[in-house]
């Protein structure tokens, strides 16, 4: 587990009623740098945590801060019971508080209908990304990344056997979903092995036949799960970046050799790993930053996919604040700027299309100079920079091969379905328990 400081841990009360869940807790508080007292919570208590005690008060961008702190640790649990719409009112009637935050503190939300389609999602214009079930865990995270927002709190479920329960129902209804992205909220190896949510879910996925679960990371910490049975049926993306960026932007991380080496430990081990560059933050010296981080992870590892994605969806003046602890390449940074109307809105921000093709160029190159045949692909663009790459990347929108994409699977090379038109929720399965 990492060495943490939380200023505050708390657990609900269904937590400490149950043995299980409550030595869960116990691990994890013995294992802090400072063990802190576990304060037992309710529902009710929720809006005066909030309020009083300053529960969100750290829910900023981290590149605003100094110093940053470690996160509040809240343990909790899905509740899979017909209360859930009447816990959220109740909290969102005394706290602004929305989205997974908002699930994660109710006992709700483990399963998530994430949709991008085409032509009546207004989105798909400028993001393109797969329709798919996406599961949830953890909100919150320990990493500190300067762009992050997900810092201040870390909110962790513990029912791990009740998840997979429904779990295992959720795999069932839909049988054209093979793999599964465990939280986009989350870092969900930090807290393990002491949680011990993580490894009955990897070795629960290790019983099923071609169905993946894929779990995002920036981490090192991967030794605890190298012996679980996973049977290849779990894989590790690493959101990876150049030494530059991972010291000044990413401090709490594992650095740019950490991850790679648990990319290696991990490959070694039997799993399936992939890369994501994802946000690449073109620093002054980002085009040597990407090439020695690419040798890297080729002189050490051979991963099934890797994917690309340039530093997006933020306005460039909020860009500027939270990343204001090294420079950015100037001339791009101008660019950012003067395109900073004509960009208003759009999901790709803040850097123009010229910038973000002129820095995929330079990463595939040299991609291609190591390996001329691993899939490589565009996280979240826009349609107008897959009509640019398409040829070289040998896959369009709706083929392509990606980290976590709900057929992604290993050794998979392109789509045989239409991503757009073979995606859909099972009739059902959007119901209050979930």
């Amino acid at each position: 587990m990492y060495d943490l400081r939380p200023p505050a841990v708390y657990a609900h009360h269904s937590v400490l009623a149950n043995p299980t869940w409550r030595a869960r807790v116990e691990r994890v508080v013995a294992a802090l740098a400072e063990p802190k007292p576990i304060t037992p919570y309710g529902d009710a208590d929720l809006p005066g945590l909030i309020r009083s005690e300053g529960l969100l008060a750290g829910r900023a961008p981290m590149g605003t801060l100094e110093p940053i702190p470690d996160p509040v640790l809240l343990f909790n649990t899905f509740r899979f019971d017909e209360h859930r719409q009447a816990r959220t009112d109740a909290l969102k009637a005394q706290a602004t508080v929305g989205g997974h935050l908002l699930d994660a503190l109710t006992g709700s939300g483990p399963f998530d209908w994430f949709e991008d389609r085409l032509p009546d999602k207004p989105v798909a214009t400028s993001r393109v990304c797969r329709a798919c079930w996406r599961l949830h865990f953890q909100h919150g995270c320990v990493h500190k990344c300067h762009y992050c927002g997900l810092g201040g709190l870390l909110a962790t479920m513990v029912n791990v056997e009740d998840y997979i329960a429904q779990l295992d129902r959720l795999i069932a209804e839909h049988p054209w979903q093979e793999t599964y992205l465990l939280e986009d909220d989350a870092d969900v190896l930090c807290l393990e092995p002491e949680l011990g949510c993580l490894a009955p879910l990897i070795e629960y996925f290790g019983t099923l036949k071609d169905r993946y679960l894929i779990l995002h990371t920036k981490s090192w910490n991967v030794d605890w799960m190298l012996g679980l049975a996973h049977n290849g049926r779990t894989i590790p993306v690493w959101s990876l970046a150049g030494p530059t960026q991972a010291s000044r932007f990413e401090p709490a991380t594992g650095t740019t050799a950490q991850r790679i080496e648990a990319a290696r430990r991990s490959q070694q081990a039997g799993y399936p790993v992939r890369y994501k560059f994802k946000p690449i933050i073109p620093v002054v010296g980002w085009q040597a930053d990407a090439e020695q981080a690419v040798a890297q992870l080729f002189e050490h590892t051979r991963p099934d996919v890797i994917s690309l994605s340039l530093f997006m969806w933020t306005d460039v003046d909020v860009m500027k604040r939270n990343l204001a602890a090294y420079p950015l390449e100037p001339s791009f940074l101008a660019a950012a700027e003067a395109a900073a109307d004509e960009l208003a809105g759009v999901n790709a921000r803040p850097f123009p299309h010229e910038v973000r093709a002129e820095i995929y160029d330079h990463y595939l190159r040299q991609i291609r100079r190591h390996d001329p045949d691993v899939p490589v692909s565009l996280s979240t663009e826009t349609f107008a920079m897959w009509q640019a790459f398409a040829a070289r990347l040998g896959a369009g929108p709706t083929n392509y091969v990606c980290g976590c994409g709900p057929n992604s699977t290993p050794g998979r090379t392109r789509l045989t379905c239409n991503a757009y038109t073979h995606a859909h929720p099972a009739p059902g399965t959007r119901f209050e328990a979930w």
